[in-house]
């Protein structure tokens, strides 16, 4: 069987090339983006999964990679990228998988599929490369450790054997039934436990053998202790549902030592696995705490019972401090998994700091469930990160002030050292981060007035662009050219019972109705007749547009009336019109609004109509013309436009009614695909038309919106699916 990229090398050598045009026609035909032929790595892994409501997906990853998150007819389009089928193709089969011809979807499938370096030719940074060329970077000295000062990693690769160790050799035991119904029984009873020893007035700042010193440096010890069997928890259920760690090590987040270990292969689990792997760290620790207040209540006072209740309560502390959402930690994680929401925390931040006020206050429209999630939730982890700071302040002053301020009365250059390490090891971090989240702020604060002023702008752009989209023929106009628009309209105010315009009148503005109503007088036989009402949203006087400007009709203000006005050369010079573009764009209008209904097209935006209406041919059908013949050779694709068209085949001598199209329905479609004869005959059955649109006008069609500007590149990041939760 011959490989795919020999099946890919025969399909291009069979493919016909044209050798007419000239050399930039021939250029663009073999860069065209729609000719492009995907093809998948070989060594990529796929994992099927479904999400808690029962959709499934994919998740498709190369080992040391990130991981993609492919819904089901991504995945089916993309197990078909092998070489042998060009981007054109792949929009077919999108269309026969999804129902609707959808050019953005597997356009940025295809630029996904490449950036994350899955297809057999990798995304080149040619400017980087450049760059690297002019100007070479020395080699760096080699460093232990990665990251920054704040959060600096010390990592260890190879760990994954040690983990599997772990597991087999008494591990694996943590997860048996007996050992979980045990381990509820002493999270309950060793909380139980705690708070009676916290009642009874056990202090866990307690002095270690006489020594306040000692019983800082316990707590820090216990605190390493308990984040490592933390994140070995981690590490055990996730080999424990058979993922792979990649790397572990010790960690200085704000000089505070911890630890992490990589667990990104939990993307492979299901959701409710994914939640395993998180609870399993906070768990572990209940499980610590409790054996410990366990001990402490029937241990009598002394050495060992301070340290059991000191280990107790920095595992609390270290759970609590887990579980809150608002950080991205174990509880965050929790969350996101069960909400099935990725980078929940990021999205929700991103919408506060500006979507959420362009929705309110310009778009006026109301939150989806979705983006009052994202308020909410952003908003509480953004009052959290910065209240945290001071909390912290305030909790680690109230319990260091008696602990300190002996150290440093106590005579000896020792122990005032010691005491000003202490205070450093905690003040730094927390005024590093007060001081940095203050710095932005301060900047927010001091860019408001001018945000505020744009806003309000917006507004007033914003509002003016809806009226705008109502105005049949401008309808279609780039947004870029409607805003022109929309900047340069005088407002004009007009009082209750006033004349508008009058009947007969030369005039040389057109009108937008942006609030009140208005009567429209036509006068008829020496009477003013009343023919109908002018609301917000309407428009009139467009005849003064195309040099028509004899007003036929008298526009009288029913209510105090607010009026966007456009005179003919402000109009024609923002729009660089001709002299003919209203009725060219009527009809342009009324034909895209045909093809905007057709079920096939319902997928494509207003830019691809636009596009896809001009390529686009009619073709009338009279009853009985046949439209296509069987066994003819073709490389049209057809849509019905009007009227209906029987499909025959013929089998010997017998001719077979297949079935009987209506409009929006299509046929054709191989001849995009393949050069093989047409399978049946389709005659028109009534007067009607259809749409038919050429293999190569196919082709342009997918090149030319590839290529517009760079929407799709941008919204093939924002996909993104980083593997943060790995790190812990």
């Amino acid at each position: 069987m011959p490989s795919s990229s020999s099946v890919a090398t025969a399909k291009r050598r069979t493919t016909p090339r044209s050798t007419s045009g000239s050399v930039w026609d021939q250029l663009a035909e073999r860069t065209s983006l729609a000719n492009y032929r995907p093809e998948l790595r070989a060594d990529l892994i796929w994992v099927r999964l479904t999400t808690r409501h029962g959709e499934p997906y994919a998740m498709v990853y190369r080992p040391g990679s990130e991981f993609l998150r492919l819904d089901e007819v991504d995945a089916y389009l993309a197990e078909r990228m092998d070489g042998s089928r060009q981007v054109s193709e792949l929009v077919i089969d999108y269309s026969e998988r999804a129902g609707t011809m959808d050019f953005e979807a597997v356009a940025e499938l295809v630029m996904d599929l490449r950036a994350y370096d899955f297809l057999t030719d990798p995304p080149q940074d040619v400017f980087g490369d450049l760059e690297a060329v002019l100007h070479p970077v020395a080699p760096q000295r080699f460093r232990f450790g990665h990251g920054s000062m704040l959060d600096l990693q010390f990592p260890l690769k190879g760990i994954d054997g040690f983990v599997s160790w772990m597991h087999d050799h008494g591990g694996w035991i943590f997860f048996t039934r007996p050992a979980l119904l045990a381990s509820v029984i002493v999270t309950v009873l060793g909380l139980a436990a705690c708070v009676a020893e916290i009642v009874r007035g056990h202090d866990p700042f307690a002095p270690l053998g006489g020594s306040r010193v000692a019983g800082i440096l316990a707590l820090v010890v216990a605190y390493v202790v308990v984040t490592f069997i933390h994140e070995s928890a981690h590490a055990l259920t996730s080999k424990h549902f058979g993922g792979r760690i990649w790397e572990g090590g010790f960690n200085l987040y704000y000089l505070m030592p911890a630890w992490y270990v990589d667990v990104t292969d939990g993307w492979l689990q299901p959701w409710y696995r994914r939640i395993a792997i998180s609870w399993a760290g906070p768990y572990s620790g209940f499980i610590l705490a409790g054996c410990c207040c366990l001990l402490v209540l029937v241990l009598p006072a002394g050495f060992l019972a301070t340290v059991l209740f000191k280990i107790a309560i920095v595992s609390y502390f270290n759970d609590a401090l887990n579980l809150m959402p608002l950080l991205k930690l174990d509880g965050y994680y929790i969350l996101a998994d069960w909400l099935e929401m990725p980078k929940l925390r990021e999205r929700a931040l991103a919408f506060i700091a500006g979507p959420l006020w362009r929705v309110l206050f310009v778009d006026r429209e109301k939150l989806t469930r979705r983006e009052v999630l994202y308020t909410v939730f952003g908003a509480l982890a953004a009052v959290y990160s910065f209240a945290s700071i001071f909390i912290a302040l305030a909790w680690w002053g109230r319990r260091l002030r008696p602990l300190v301020q002996p150290l440093w009365l106590t005579p000896g250059l020792l122990t005032k050292v010691f005491a000003a390490l202490v205070v450093a090891a905690i003040a730094v971090p927390l005024a590093i981060a007060f001081g940095r989240r203050l710095w932005r702020y301060q900047r927010h604060i001091r860019s408001a007035p001018q945000k505020a002023k744009e806003a309000v702008e917006a507004i007033r752009i914003r509002d003016r662009l809806s009226l705008l989209q109502d105005v049949a023929f401008l309808e279609g106009v780039p947004e870029a050219v409607a805003e022109r628009l929309a900047r340069a309209a005088r407002v004009k105010m007009v009082r209750h019972g006033s004349q508008v315009i009058r009947q007969g009148d030369r005039g040389d503005e057109f009108f937008v109705v942006a609030d009140g109503r208005a009567s429209i007088l036509v006068r008829s036989q020496g009477e003013d007749r009343l023919v109908g009402h002018y609301a917000t949203g309407d428009f009139f006087g467009e005849r003064a547009l195309l040099g028509g400007g004899v007003r036929a009709a008298t526009i009288l203000a029913d209510t105090a009336l607010k009026l966007l006005v456009f005179s003919r050369e402000v109009f024609w010079t923002e729009l660089a019109g001709p002299v003919g573009w209203q009725a060219r764009v009527r009809e342009a209008l009324e034909e895209r609004q045909r093809v905007q209904a057709v079920p096939l097209f319902k997928g494509l935006g207003e830019r691809q109509l636009d596009v896809l209406t001009v390529k686009l041919e009619i073709q009338p059908f009279a009853p009985g013309v046949v439209l296509v013949r069987q066994g003819d050779s073709g490389d049209s694709f057809y849509v019905v436009r009007e009227g209906l068209v029987d499909v025959n085949r013929q089998d010997g001598r017998a001719r077979h009614k297949l079935a009987t199209l209506k409009p929006g329905d299509y046929f054709g479609e191989m001849a995009l695909l393949y050069n093989q004869p047409r399978m049946a005959t389709v005659v028109g059955k009534d007067e009607g038309s259809v749409w038919r649109l050429g293999r190569q006008d196919f082709r342009d069609l997918v090149g030319r919106y590839l290529e517009l500007e760079g929407p799709i590149a941008r919204k093939a990041r924002s996909r993104r699916l980083a593997p943060s939760r790995g790190r812990r």
